[in-house]
């Protein structure tokens, strides 16, 4: 698919800021559109948007700076590569990061900052764009981590949640999500409601897991088709 086809669907209205553009070409790589790989050229994005390349490269810039693409010398800019590998080194990630971040803000969750929570969570089950889902999912997490009062931990997590997202949404639109989604994670709530927060952890890592599972199945079928094809 050419870069083209795959900002067919996007409005071709002029727009006014570079943060809009990279909103835009970020959702296309993070929904899988625009593929691993593939070389985004300043003239061509500038022309789909009705935009000057100005604005397109900065846009650029925002997906460099995010991990979603690459500046390679006398080549451009392509999209960065997934693969098995960087999937599961971010899960990996996750699993030890999270609970160590859950461990320092657990206990000190208000009833607000749980019922919070748990609002986020509903709001993410009933969403209809998966961008939005995902970035409900990343604040129902964030809502649990944040009064471990560590900003670069945090940080390190929502990275982890970006990069993550671009093997996580393809396999949420191929399959739903798991039949206990919404529960695992309320259940996370009520171990910290209750004061359990070894077990809240648990929970954690047994979810990321079980995520994981998912995901690679999901890759393994894409794998085996392309391969028939």
């Amino acid at each position: 698919m050419t870069l083209s086809d795959a900002l067919a669907g996007i409005s071709a209205v002029k727009l006014s800021t570079s943060d809009v553009i990279a909103e835009q070409l970020r959702r296309a790589i993070l929904l899988g559109t625009i593929s691993g790989g593939a070389q985004l050229k300043q003239n061509d994005v500038a022309a789909r948007f009705g935009v000057s390349v100005a604005p397109v490269r900065e846009a650029l810039q925002r997906l460099i700076a995010d991990g979603l693409a690459v500046l390679h010398p006398n080549r451009g800019v392509t999209v960065s590569p997934i693969s098995e590998q960087d999937f599961l080194e971010i899960a990996e990630l996750r699993g030890l990061l999270e609970p160590h971040a859950l461990r320092h803000s657990g206990p000190r969750l208000t009833m607000a900052d749980l019922q919070y929570s748990e609002t986020v969570l509903a709001k993410a089950a009933q969403a209809s764009d998966p961008l939005d889902r995902a970035n409900l999912h990343w604040e129902f997490h964030r809502s649990l981590y944040k009064r471990a009062e560590r900003p670069r931990l945090l940080a390190q997590i929502g990275g982890l949640y970006q990069g993550i997202n671009r093997y996580l949404l393809p396999a949420w639109a191929n399959s739903g999500l798991s039949s206990d989604w919404v529960d695992s994670h309320l259940l996370i709530v009520a171990k910290i409601r209750d004061g359990d927060i070894d077990e809240a952890c648990r929970l954690i890592v047994d979810q990321t897991d079980a995520s994981t599972k998912r995901v690679q199945a999901h890759l393994h079928r894409e794998e085996s088709l392309r391969k028939d094809k």
